[in-house]
């Protein structure tokens, strides 16, 4: 393919904008970060009777709030003859979100909104240790997936490593992926704030880790064409390695960008014709997708030549070709 403009001309350029991207999705993200029960103490009662929604929120509410829960919210829905209450809090043991079911059933029979709590028809609980099993998950899958992709470039790259470095390649596709989790992570977390409803949960969880697969595929297929051009190349005097990142990130052009278009099709479909659970995930899967394809073409590359030190010693060169 052949390349309409340089990619690796303005090398500092790109990787400066990366980094301000990825400081302001980050930044985004954890200032309307909020997580869905399933990470959090959730308790949910039905009762029998119609119950006056405003008086028992504000008493539950109270009452939360008395003995130090942190973030609560109560909503309350009528549905026929029985009152659905959820109450949801921020807690760090099972035990307090145990012991916030009997105190609510207690205050449900002392406030006479109920008898007896023989008419509690339903009640389910949520505890924190879903969410720390979930960390443990997530780092464990982590881990791994380090370990198997540095053997993988150990080996793969070693026929370049007088040139470049396995343990930088390797390097640089954990900073891009850092950058493909972010900026997906800034979207949802705008989110977030302009929804109430939506939330960190085992979707989420779940796109993060499908979508750090896909943005490392798409980064070693570039590196892997740098491999085999540097491979060609390899004896020969005056070669500019940023014309050898160049020459390999506009063959695999074509690829990537056949990739993304049959994969956002895929998504957008997911996204406009389902709801719910499918539409959040098919919303973060998409937003990824255009992530780490940016960051396999505009980041990878750059940020490799910069650290290899020949940024500096080529730019005169580089900027001199057409």
């Amino acid at each position: 393919m052949k390349a309409p403009f340089s990619i690796m001309k303005h090398s500092y350029v790109r990787v400066g904008f990366w980094t301000l991207l990825l400081a302001i999705a980050l930044f985004l993200f954890f200032s309307n970060a909020r997580y869905s029960e399933e990470f959090t103490g959730w308790v949910k009662i039905s009762v029998a009777g119609t119950l006056d929604e405003t008086t028992l929120s504000q008493n539950l509410l109270q009452y939360m709030d008395s003995k130090w829960y942190k973030d609560n919210t109560v909503a309350i829905e009528v549905e026929g003859d029985i009152t659905k209450i959820s109450l949801r809090t921020q807690v760090e043991k099972d035990e307090q979100v145990n012991a916030l079911s009997q105190d609510i059933q207690a205050i449900l029979v002392q406030k006479w909104y109920i008898k007896s709590t023989s008419e509690v028809v339903e009640q389910s609980i949520t505890w924190p240790s879903v969410w720390a099993y979930m960390q443990k998950s997530a780092k464990n899958a982590l881990i791994v997936w380090l370990i198997l992709m540095a053997i993988y470039m150990l080996f793969s790259f070693a026929g370049i490593r007088k040139d470049i470095a396995p343990g930088l390649l390797a390097w640089v596709v954990i900073a891009t992926m850092v950058f493909d989790v972010g900026i997906p992570a800034w979207a949802y977390g705008l989110w977030m704030a302009l929804d109430k409803t939506i939330a960190i949960d085992t979707i989420f969880i779940i796109a993060v880790l499908t979508n750090m697969g896909y943005s490392i595929n798409d980064t070693i297929i570039v590196f892997d064409r740098v491999r085999e051009n540097m491979k060609n190349h390899t004896g020969q005097k005056g070669i500019l390695f940023g014309k050898i990142f160049e020459q390999s990130i506009w063959q695999t052009m074509r690829r990537s960008f056949g990739t993304v278009l049959t994969t956002l099709l895929v998504i957008i479909a997911m996204y406009v014709l389902w709801s719910g659970v499918i539409k959040q995930f098919a919303f973060t899967i998409g937003i990824w997708v255009i992530a780490w394809s940016y960051s396999s073409i505009f980041i990878a590359a750059p940020l490799t030549y910069i650290l290899l030190g020949k940024y500096r010693k080529e730019r005169k060169e580089m900027l001199a070709q057409k």
